[in-house]
């Protein structure tokens, strides 16, 4: 047990950053974003960010959990809480998200998932309200995986319209790791409530690093950097345990 804590930290932390719909538990199995029927997976992610070298007190951190569950064969919901981003010393549980994931279209033989995402965040305080459709679109090419996830967030306390996408390529060791690139232009990559980007610009390279550990526990990191009108960089975290 002690050995296995003991990995678990160095990988958490010697290898940085990560989170998406860039997941490493449906990229192993070769799924679309919908989670197994019946399933039930808990999830903690925090990411930090760097946004001036220079001025170390500017740093952000954002942490949230979340729940899933496959409520149906091609359809799962998601819900989380946690603590929406600013500065590092101030970590706070104020935000949730509700996440619903329908799997529009599946072809074995081309091994191509078409999913229809439709999530909700809001603040507890009442100071965040927005409405996010997208559409990811993944293939799966023996041990490599593709995945376009373009999307359309409004903002209703603002009225603001955006669009954006990301996308990343990766590749499957096993069924056990995954490797790969992301890059993304003004897109949230993480799970429900991420309507704040690992790096707060246009434009944005990620590599990532995801592994199964033991039957139950997937973990994954992120490492990204900001090309337009961004942060310097940022890291993060996720650990997803299963639970049946």
């Amino acid at each position: 047990m002690k050995k296995f804590f003991l990995t678990l930290t160095a990988f958490l932390f010697i290898i940085q950053g990560s989170y998406a719909c860039f997941d490493t538990y449906l990229f192993l199995y070769k799924r679309s974003m919908v989670y197994p029927h019946k399933a039930l997976l808990l999830e903690w992610m925090g990411e930090y960010s760097i946004n001036r070298i220079k001025t170390p007190q500017s740093d952000n951190f954002i942490s949230y959990g979340s729940i899933y569950y496959g409520a149906g064969e091609n359809f799962s919901i998601q819900f989380s809480i946690g603590s929406d981003e600013k500065q590092r010393d101030a970590l706070k549980v104020d935000v949730f998200g509700i996440r619903g994931v329908l799997n529009a279209y599946s072809s074995a033989v081309h091994g191509y998932n078409l999913d229809l995402v439709v999530e909700y965040r809001g603040g507890f305080n009442g100071n965040r309200s927005e409405i996010e459709v997208s559409i990811p679109n993944i293939f799966h090419f023996s041990n490599l995986i593709y995945i376009f996830h373009p999307g359309i967030s409004y903002g209703l306390l603002d009225d603001n319209l955006q669009a954006g996408a990301h996308t990343g390529l990766f590749y499957n060791f096993n069924e056990t790791s995954i490797i790969g690139i992301g890059a993304e232009y003004a897109s949230p990559q993480s799970s429900s409530y991420a309507g704040n980007r690992i790096v707060d610009g246009e434009i944005a390279a990620s590599i990532f690093i995801g592994a199964k550990i033991g039957s139950l526990l997937y973990v994954q990191n992120e490492f990204a950097k900001g090309l337009s009108n961004s942060r310097d960089f940022g890291f993060a975290v996720t650990a997803k345990f299963l639970l049946n």
